[in-house]
């Protein structure tokens, strides 16, 4: 096994959190409007089933095979060449994705505070910082999630500063354009939701892995809160006009203004997508080289850390020269892209595992 450390459950339920919502506070909100307008809220709910799904998988693959990640578990199921592949899959888009990321974090930054900072030095600067945590491996990953998502959490709370601004009345009439929009607007925030099957590079190093399915259930389930308060909150906010701004909570924030001494607020904002940023580009970063290692049977994934760095480095910025092409991936055809990859294949995996374990079973022998 090439990681030898070990994190609790509760762990990997506040390293998930982040992970999933350090680009989706910002970015989801006016991707959903765009299609399901007021019945932003219902789509948010609906793409949670997405989520759930990619735990099941993942937890039930990880009952099947308990001391293996998807990459090892790929060649024991689809046999060594067609697990290789679907490996080598699993290799490169948690490497792209993790430049996509990259990508996003750096544009909001630059695009929105350091005006004349390079997007490179801004890119490269964060990649090193995760490098460094993924080499200290599983253990430090974790807890540094568990020290910084407390601070990731605190804009959530200073949005309700805005109470004051808000109108229930704009998520109103409800479905007055039929559900068709609804499943449209819910295309790319389940997308984010299906990234939890990356549990499936942490249950094998849980102290106690039994509890790996609630705990990440629950962190799921905060994760769709929090995402479904936020939408309403900016909606409640803007209306019809949250579909048209591109950072629609970092707006809010600049909206935010108590007893004219609490304002400017989005220096808050900004440290919290900071450490939402890192967690979340350290976790696909940790998933990108614990599946290389294994995938080019290494005997550790630290030699390869730094390497695939530049390659992240790269992917950033491959097929991405502007904010509108990563805006239309992102709302086009990253939701297939991810999904296919974090849902669908698992899915597949887990099917051609079950049949293979129900064929070889003896006959007269009792399911598990």
């Amino acid at each position: 096994m090439l990681e030898k450390g070990k994190i609790s459950a509760v762990q990997l339920a506040v390293l998930m959190y982040p992970t999933i919502l350090a680009t989706g506070f910002l970015l989801l909100p006016s991707i959903t409007a765009k299609y399901a307008g007021n019945d932003l809220w219902i789509a948010t709910l609906l793409a949670s089933v997405s989520g759930f799904v990619a735990i099941f998988a993942a937890y039930r693959l990880h009952k099947l095979y308990p001391e293996y990640t998807v990459i090892e578990y790929g060649e024991q199921i689809l046999g060594r060449v067609l697990g290789k592949i679907v490996g080598f899959v699993f290799v490169i888009f948690y490497l792209h994705t993790t430049g996509v990321i990259a990508r996003e974090y750096a544009q909001f930054v630059v695009g929105s505070f350091f005006f004349r900072t390079p997007m490179i030095f801004v890119i490269c600067s964060m990649i090193l910082l995760c490098a460094v945590a993924v080499r200290g491996g599983v253990e430090l990953v974790a807890r540094s999630a568990q020290i910084l998502t407390p601070v990731f959490i605190l804009p959530l709370a200073m949005l309700l500063l805005l109470i004051p601004d808000l109108d229930v009345r704009n998520i109103f009439p409800v479905l007055e354009h039929g559900f068709v929009p609804v499943l449209q607007g819910a295309a790319t925030p389940q997308a984010w939701f299906s990234e939890y099957f990356l549990i499936s590079f942490f249950l094998p190093f849980l102290a106690k892995g039994q509890k790996g399915a609630k705990w990440s259930t629950i962190s799921l389930s905060a994760a769709v809160a929090s995402l479904l308060f936020t939408n309403l909150i900016v909606y409640f906010l803007f209306g019809e006009d949250t579909a048209t701004k591109n950072y629609p909570v970092l707006i809010a924030f600049r909206y935010i203004s108590l007893a004219e001494f609490i304002e400017n607020l989005e220096a808050v904002l900004l440290a919290a997508w900071v450490i939402g940023s890192f967690i979340k580009i350290a976790v696909f970063y940790y998933a990108a080289a614990l599946s290389a290692g294994q995938w080019l049977n290494l005997s550790d994934y630290r030699p390869v850390v730094l390497p695939l760095g530049i390659l992240i480095v790269a992917f950033s910025y491959w097929d991405l020269p502007n904010f509108p092409q990563l805006a239309k991936f992102l709302s086009t055809t990253g939701p297939f892209y991810i999904l296919t990859t974090q849902a669908a294949i698992p899915l597949l995996l887990l099917l051609v595992a079950v049949l293979r374990k129900r064929k070889r079973r003896p006959k007269g022998a009792s399911a598990p």
